[in-house]
């Protein structure tokens, strides 16, 4: 039986490019609540499991491959919506990473990536943002991510064996166009690139949530990474494993900020179009700047962005026309 690597929430936008990387390695379990890809056809290399993420899917997958890593990205994820219902948050990130360690454990399975979030830092620290800042977050959705991150922790000084890294995302944004792999959620989008993506088709105007922070343009700072990159950074963390103890948080983001505003002109500039948008109030639980130092990223994985934004914003649009 050939090694294989397990990702929770393979077929969520991230996950399929992760997916897509690692070819037939790649067991999927995934339970479509946020996805529509035509899995069979955009990873035909994959084993995918439709399953909710809980001990007795994770047992089946376990005993039908030779699991030698996870990488789990499998949760619920939108800031706004976490403010409103704290509960399924909690429930669905916090509790099936419970189910996923302890069958790990029983299955003497000791290396794991962990998909965490900017969001972790909140909004007491300056930027650029380094992992041994205080976490503080101002979200139900990023205190499940450092609720998970100290579980983590906590499982690996109680057993040596054990290695993790949890991979800081900042904002991932493009799209592998060759793979038809995109940011297509289902429902209603809450990313930023498939919504201004719908504003456009859909002749609509595109909102901006405040325009009265304290930032050159009164308009949010974001770190934005492509996607691509961000999958890379996954491979590259399952290979440093080796060289670490512990568990160790790791930023992945390019390393410098782009605000809204600057994002929709670059959007226009990048894809020669016209953007209408409107500025609305604040959404709660957004902080104003965010952005990463990168530092640790390179030096531990060897990772380095190979995408600047003008290609992120270019891939995503070009992959949404052949929808």
């Amino acid at each position: 039986m050939s090694k294989k690597i397990l990702i929770t929430g393979g077929l969520g936008y991230i996950g399929s490019h992760i997916a897509k990387l690692l070819g037939e390695k790649a067991v999927i379990l995934d339970n479509k609540s946020n996805s529509s890809l035509d899995y069979k056809k955009k990873l035909p290399k994959a084993k995918v499991y439709v399953k909710n993420v809980n001990y007795y899917s994770l047992n089946k997958v376990f005993l039908e491959n030779k699991i030698t890593g996870v990488i789990h990205l499998a949760s619920l994820k939108a800031a706004n919506e976490s403010v409103n219902n704290p509960l399924a948050y909690y429930e669905q990130n916090v509790f099936s990473t419970i189910q996923l360690l302890q069958t790990m454990r029983n299955f003497k399975i000791n290396n794991i990536i962990f998909s965490s979030s900017a969001t972790v830092y909140g909004n007491s620290n300056d930027c650029p943002l380094k992992e041994d800042m205080i976490l503080n977050s101002v979200n139900p959705y990023g205190s499940t991510k450092i609720c998970i991150e100290r579980l983590v922790d906590d499982y690996c000084k109680s057993d040596s064996k054990v290695k993790a890294i949890s991979l800081r995302y900042f904002n991932p944004l493009g799209a592998d166009k060759k793979a038809g792999l995109l940011d297509q959620p289902k429902g209603v989008p809450q990313n930023i690139l498939p919504i201004l993506i719908n504003s456009i088709k859909n002749k609509q105007a595109f909102k901006i949530f405040g325009n009265d922070y304290e930032t050159k343009d009164g308009t949010c700072i974001r770190d934005y990474i492509h996607v691509k990159d961000l999958a890379s950074a996954h491979l590259l963390a399952l290979q440093s494993l080796s060289k670490i103890k512990g568990h160790v948080p790791i930023n992945i983001g390019l390393g410098k900020g782009l605000s809204v505003l600057e994002l929709v002109k670059l959007f226009e500039k990048a894809n020669n179009i016209s953007i209408k948008y409107k500025i609305s109030k604040r959404r709660e639980g957004d902080v104003a700047i965010s952005y990463a130092d990168n530092t640790k990223a390179k030096k531990i994985l060897g990772w380095k962005p190979k995408f600047n934004h003008l290609d992120m914003l270019r891939d995503a649009w070009e992959a949404s026309l052949n929808l």
